[in-house]
């Protein structure tokens, strides 16, 4: 089993957006590949982090649903929106803080 991990910085007072566009993602993965996401806050530790996690049978079927995923008219109109986001300094994340973790079972 192959658990994906996808985490990142909140930008300060942005906690419900960040965590609203996490929630726009989730249904277009799941409307793609059928895979169901979790979107999460820490509750300890560095607080103002998110995270995004899904768990896939193996790396090629990770692959494959995130190829789907991109090709998915919904996903490039989203990544777009954050694209621009990200440039005009609106983004409710902070640019450059996404970390990805896969992890598999021991």
């Amino acid at each position: 089993m192959i658990h994906f991990r996808h985490t990142w910085q909140i930008a300060p007072g942005r906690q419900a957006d960040s965590v609203a566009r996490a929630h726009e993602w989730v249904p277009i993965l799941k409307q793609a590949t059928g895979i169901q996401a979790h979107v999460s806050v820490v509750t300890t530790g560095s607080l103002g982090r998110a995270c995004v996690s899904a768990d896939f049978e193996s790396m090629g079927a990770m692959e494959a649903a995130f190829a789907k995923a991109n090709a998915h008219p919904d996903w490039k109109a989203l990544d777009a929106k954050e694209t621009k986001e990200d440039r005009d300094g609106t983004a409710s994340s902070v640019p450059g803080t996404a970390h990805q973790e896969i992890w598999r079972d021991a």
